[in-house]
């Protein structure tokens, strides 16, 4: 299943900061992410364009997992050399658009 058919995501930056967020729909979606989204796998999925370190962050009682890559953004926004200046405003979509295995 694809992550987006079972959460709601989004994003944002902060300095040299990008943080994405994950709301799963359900408590079996959630189950599902914090079973597979681990942070390796998650650092895994971003360093394909986001290079560098991705911490998770449970908040159970919201149903949500955030993940923070602290130098997604040398400089900042607008110092990135990444493309388009708020190109981080879609980097949820990078996990919106993995495919997981439902639980078993």
């Amino acid at each position: 299943m694809r992550v987006g058919d079972i959460c709601a995501g989004r994003s944002g930056d902060k300095g040299d900061m990008l943080d994405l967020t994950l709301v799963a729909r359900d408590a079996a979606g959630y189950r599902a992410i914090e079973r597979v989204l681990t942070e390796d796998f998650v650092r895994r999925a971003l360093n394909r364009v986001i290079p560098g370190e991705v911490r998770r962050y449970a908040v159970p009682g919201l149903l949500a997992l955030k993940f923070v890559a602290p130098t997604a953004l040398p400089g900042g926004i607008y110092a990135s050399l990444h493309a388009g200046l708020h190109w981080q405003k879609a980097a949820i979509w990078l996990l919106l658009d993995l495919v997981i295995e439902p639980e078993a």
